[in-house]
């Protein structure tokens, strides 16, 4: 039997998925997914800036522009070819972060190769990979299929491992994929439309935490020299460490939190998929402290009519009541409660102090 799960791991460590011991294996079963981080450090969905232009917060090498796209709702940055595109950050990321956004991989070029990365400072990420500078991902696609999958690797201040590797993955064409990345020290994970693709627990050098920036990779084909890719809903946020979510810590032990981590569509009260994690936690929580009553409290940035804003949060609120009911928790446990722009906690001026105020509060009653 032994013999068995120590072949069941070695296997397993073949997948694309860096393990470093069966240990390890054993704890990323029991993992939860993907969990948002709880204060945003920059967010932007581009609808501040005008087709046709390069977005005002963001820098590029080569060429880019602001795209609205048939079927979609919000708007999408356009990465050109050889551009190395990248947020404009004041300071490196923290120790432990999250990152979002929406991607799509156009399907009238014949190859395609969707790469993003961290690193010492943005760079050009080719089709080789495995840089020194940085961590990089890539979504390759071709029109016969050849040497399709995501890629990924780093060479990590001249340690050749993990290098180069592959995880068996079709990139869908011309629909959102939803990329979200956590960083926690060393480690680095990559989840794909839910699904964690990638788990390297040593691959992230603090150096790293200076950039993240987007880069169309080309090679020596001609081909490759048309790719380009769009991305839209981009969000940076500090995480906590402790494996709960540090709402429920914080809700545990203080009485009440206030969290950005929930996040609604634009204009709506439906809960984004990303957001159920910390929603069913919270679940959890109140399962384990029975005696506990909550009121969650809405709140909204100022964008928009104020009457509108105050019917929008409570609304909101109700959703997450309304989920957390579908969990188990009995309705009459929690109340529900709108305060729309009225109550602040950042300066509405600015995209980050707009991101801060959409939040939900939790408050124990």
């Amino acid at each position: 039997m032994k013999k068995m799960i120590v072949l069941m791991a070695v296997c397993f460590s073949f997948n694309g998925l860096a393990q470093s011991s069966l240990e390890e294996e054993l704890q990323t079963e029991n993992e939860t997914g993907f969990v948002a981080g709880t204060r945003n450090i920059f967010t932007d969905n581009f609808s501040k800036d005008a087709a046709g232009d390069f977005p005002a917060r963001w820098n590029s090498t080569k060429s880019g522009e602001v795209r609205k796209l048939k079927g979609f709702e919000n708007s999408f940055l356009k990465i050109s070819d050889g551009a190395v595109v990248n947020p404009e950050l004041t300071k490196p990321l923290p120790e432990h972060f999250t990152v979002e956004f929406d991607l799509i991989v156009p399907g009238d070029v014949p190859i395609r190769m969707a790469s993003f990365g961290f690193g010492t400072k943005p760079f050009v990420i080719s089709n080789l990979l495995s840089p020194k500078e940085g961590v990089v991902f890539s979504f390759h696609s071709t029109n016969k299929g050849i040497a399709d999958g995501l890629k990924f690797g780093t060479k990590n201040n001249g340690n050749n491992k993990p290098g180069l590797q592959s995880v068996d993955f079709k990139t869908p064409l011309n629909k959102v994929i939803k990329c979200a990345v956590t960083v926690n020290k060393t480690r680095i994970r990559l989840y794909v439309d839910g699904v964690k693709m990638v788990d390297m627990p040593t691959a992230f050098n603090p150096l790293f935490r200076n950039s993240f920036f987007f880069c169309p990779s080309t090679h020596g084909s001609a081909d490759s020299k048309l790719n380009y890719f769009y991305i839209s809903n981009v969000v940076i946020a500090e995480a906590g460490i402790d494996h709960r979510s540090q709402v429920i810590k914080d809700l545990m032990e203080n009485g009440s939190v206030s969290t950005t981590a929930i996040q609604f569509a634009t204009n709506s009260d439906v809960i984004t998929p990303n957001s159920m994690e910390i929603i069913r936690q919270l679940a959890d929580g109140l399962k384990e402290n029975a005696t506990i009553n909550l009121k969650i409290v809405g709140h909204t940035d100022s964008d928009g009519e104020e009457a509108k804003n105050l019917v929008l949060s409570k609304k909101r609120a109700d959703a997450v009541k309304a989920k957390l009911v579908s969990l188990g928790i009995i309705s009459e446990r929690i109340r529900t409660e709108g305060k729309g722009e009225s109550e602040p906690v950042a300066d509405n001026k600015t995209p980050e102090g707009k991101a801060q105020n959409r939040r939900v509060e939790f408050i124990k009653i």
